[in-house]
C-alpha cells in the first residue's frame, strides 16, 4: 500500500492555521513511488515529512491524539492498496476526534463523529453501531476477524521508516553489551538512533548477505570498506560497543566515534535501509535532508542508489532536500516543488502541473533555476490573471 494523494490542515481558522495542498485550492498532493521534494527555505520541507510520521503513529496506535503537540488537525488522505483505493478522513479537535470516515473502492467501512458511530462487520455482513474513547482511531482497533479492512492501515503506519539524514542517525547511541540484543526483540525502524541494534539483528538474521549488501552500497558511493562489525570502542571513557569499519587505505578499524558525520550518516542509513528492505517490512520511507553532510558526488551517488534499490519494490520513499547541485542531476519527473504563501504550503510536481514540468526541459536552464526562478508557477500565475481580467 502507498500514499497517493494527501490534504492537511492544522488549527484551521486560528492564527496557527497550516495546510498542504496541491498547487491550487483544494487540490490534494499527489505522490507517486519515488519523491524528491524541494523548495526554498521555510517553504515546508520538514513539515511535510513530520505529517507523514505523525500519521503512521496515528494509525500504528502508537500515538494517542491526547499526545500530539499539534492536537487540532485535519487529514483528507488516498491510498492505493495493490489496485484497491482507501479513502480515509479524520478530523480532531483538542485531542479528540470530530469525524472519521472510512472507504474503499467508494464503499462506507466506517463512520464516526466523536465517540459513536457505525463500522462494517464481515461476520454479520452488515453495519453496527460502535463506540469508544475520544482519542483513539477507531481504525487502530485490532479485529482482524470483523474489520479486516483496517489492517493494511496499521500495517502501513507500523512499517514505515523515518530518517532524519540531517540528525545523528545514531552516532551517539552506544550499547554496554552488545550481546543483550534479545532475538526476539523488534526493532524500531522510525527510531534512526538504533542503528547499532539493528545491525546485529541484521547480522544475526540475514548473515554474510547482509554485511556485503551494506559494503557494496559503501562503496558506490565512494567510502571503500572490507569489514563492518560490532566492536568495543578504543577511545572512550567507559566500555562501550559501537559500529566499526576498515577502511581500504587505512590500517586500524574506524569506530562510529572516530567516523565523520557525512560518513557515519550515510553507513547509518544503509544500514538501517538493506536491514529493512531484507526484512520486506517498509511501506513508505521517509528521508529528511537526503545528503546533508556529504559532498556532492555522494549525495548525487547516494540518491541515485536509493531510487535503484526501491525500483520495482512496493516500497514508497519520501525524501527532501536543498542542495542544490543534488537537484540539478535528479530528474525533475521526481520532483514536488513546494510553494510557500500566507498559511499554506502548495505543491507543484510533474501529476499537477506537466505542461509547465514538460516545457521546461527545452529552457536550456539547471534543474536548480526551476526552483530558483519559480518557473513552476508561471502557468498557474496566468490562470489567475485571465481570471482576473
Amino acid at each position: 500500500m502507498f500514499l497517493k494523494n494527501i490534504k492537511f490542515c492544522r488549527f484551521k481558522g486560528q492564527k496557527y492555521e497550516w495546510s498542504m495542498e496541491g498547487k491550487s485550492d483544494g487540490q490534494p498532493v499527489s505522490f507517486q513511488k519515488i519523491n524528491l521534494i524541494v523548495g526554498k527555505n521555510a517553504t515546508g520541507k520538514s513539515k511535510t515529512i513530520n505529517v507523514i510520521r505523525q500519521l503512521s503513529d496515528l494509525l500504528s496506535g502508537d500515538v494517542k491524539l491526547s499526545q500530539l503537540m499539534y492536537n487540532t488537525s485535519s487529514y483528507d488522505l488516498l491510498f492505493d492498496d495493490n489496485g484497491k483505493e482507501v479513502s480515509y478522513v479524520l478530523e480532531f479537535e483538542e485531542g479528540k476526534v470530530k469525524q472519521e470516515v472510512l472507504q474503499i473502492n467508494g464503499v462506507s467501512k466506517l463512520q464516526r463523529n466523536s465517540q459513536t458511530g457505525t463500522m462494517f462487520y464481515e461476520k454479520a455482513n452488515t453495519d453496527l453501531e460502535f463506540q469508544m474513547e475520544e482519542d483513539k482511531l477507531a481504525v487502530s482497533r485490532v479485529d482482524n476477524i470483523q474489520q479486516p479492512f483496517f489492517e493494511p492501515l496499521q500495517n502501513w503506519g507500523k512499517s514505515l521508516n523515518h530518517y532524519r539524514f540531517g540528525g545523528q542517525l545514531g552516532k551517539n547511541s552506544l550499547l554496554r553489551d552488545k550481546n543483550a540484543i534479545k532475538e526476539d526483540k523488534e526493532v524500531d525502524l522510525k527510531d534512526s538512533d538504533d542503528v547499532t541494534e539493528i545491525f546485529i539483528k541484521g547480522e544475526n538474521q540475514f548473515g554474510e548477505e547482509f554485511i556485503k549488501r551494506i559494503i557494496d552500497d559503501m562503496s558506490k558511493i565512494a567510502y571503500h570498506i572490507s569489514t563492518i562489525s560490532v566492536d568495543i570502542l578504543k577511545f572512550f571513557p567507559l566500555p562501550a560497543f559501537g559500529i566499526g569499519v576498515k577502511e581500504s587505505d587505512i590500517e586500524d578499524i574506524t569506530d562510529q566515534k572516530e567516523m565523520s558525520q557525512g560518513m557515519f550518516r550515510a553507513l547509518s542509513l544503509l544500514v538501517q535501509l538493506n536491514f529493512s528492505l531484507l526484512s520486506k517490512t517498509p511501506s513508505c520511507i521517509l528521508i529528511d535532508d537526503i545528503g546533508e553532510g556529504l559532498d556532492y558526488e555522494r549525495s548525487k551517488t547516494l540518491i541515485d542508489l536509493i531510487i535503484e534499490k526501491v525500483k520495482g519494490s512496493s516500497v514508497q520513499v519520501i525524501m527532501t532536500t536543498n542542495d542544490r547541485f543534488v537537484m540539478n542531476n535528479i530528474p525533475l519527473e521526481y520532483w514536488s516543488v513546494i510553494h510557500r504563501v500566507p498559511k499554506k504550503s502548495l505543491f507543484y510536481n510533474y501529476q499537477n502541473s506537466k505542461d509547465i514540468f514538460d516545457d521546461f526541459k527545452y529552457s536550456g536552464l539547471s534543474n536548480f533555476d526551476f526552483l530558483r526562478t519559480e518557473f513552476y508557477t508561471i502557468g498557474f500565475e496566468s490562470e489567475e490573471n485571465i481570471a482576473e481580467k
